[in-house]
């Protein structure tokens, strides 16, 4: 299906922050039927935080305000994170 084919609150539409701000991600689903838990677990690397604050923002907010992702009507996030992990410069500077 074409970008222009897409429902705008899909969430292949709204998780695509454009071709500028790139980004790392893969997901591994899980399950335990005996609990009626499953899911998948999600990571996405960025070099920059604003880059995965912009495709979060357009998830759960909207593009435009409003038109939110509608996976989110069939699922629940249960917990997240977020890691910074330092450049090898920015950890030279700091060993002084």
């Amino acid at each position: 299906m074409t970008d222009a084919e897409k429902p705008k609150n899909s969430h292949s539409a709204l998780a695509n922050i454009g071709d500028d701000l790139k980004v790392v991600r893969d997901n591994m689903p899980f399950g335990n039927v005996a609990s009626n838990e499953m899911g998948t677990f999600f990571i996405c690397y960025a070099s920059t935080f604003s880059t995965v604050e912009k495709m979060l923002n357009q998830m759960f907010i909207g593009n435009p305000a409003g038109n939110y992702d509608r996976i989110l009507d069939f699922s629940t996030a249960v917990t997240g994170a977020l890691f910074f992990v330092p450049s090898m410069d920015m950890l030279v500077k700091f060993s002084g």
